[in-house]
């Protein structure tokens, strides 16, 4: 889409703009990199630029916003997956306890990425109870709540 613009202003005999670094780079190669578990700052600094213009290059168009977000989902399954390798490759017991942070660290940053998939499960104890209620009581408390409305 930049190479266009600028092939555009320059048939017009105007100063040709060059693509920006993240057009350059492109979509596919962010969400791959996003997938694979890479940092958007590590992305945004290997491309030349600061991550807030990643993030703005990322939000300025909802195709590239979705995708983008999509392949953080992605990513937490690489996290899951280094957080293992990790613990199978250690070789001696320094390297095993150093893995173990590691591995934790790993699956911490899936739960932050994929909360839903990773994420801590929460437990809902609940307690309700259920009165039977007379006609004439459901109607006297549906006449309090109205009076109770028409006075707010």
């Amino acid at each position: 889409m930049a190479a266009s613009k600028a092939k555009k202003t320059a048939a017009k005999g105007e100063a040709a703009t060059p693509p920006s670094p993240l057009d350059v780079l492109g979509i596919d190669e962010v969400c791959d990199r996003l997938v694979g578990g890479e940092s958007q700052t590590a992305i945004a600094q290997s491309a030349g630029v600061h991550v807030a213009t990643l993030c703005r290059w990322l939000a300025a168009d909802p195709q590239r916003s979705a995708r983008a977000r999509e392949a953080r989902l992605a990513s937490a399954a690489s996290f899951a997956d280094l957080a293992a390798q990790k613990l199978e490759d250690a070789r001696d017991p320094f390297e095993l306890a150093k893995a173990r942070e590691l591995a934790s660290h790993f699956r911490w940053k899936a739960s932050k990425a994929n909360p839903r998939e990773y994420g801590e499960k929460l437990e809902i104890d609940q307690k309700t109870t259920v009165t039977d209620l007379t006609e004439e009581q459901l109607d006297a408390k549906l006449a309090r709540l109205l009076e109770a409305g028409r006075e707010t």
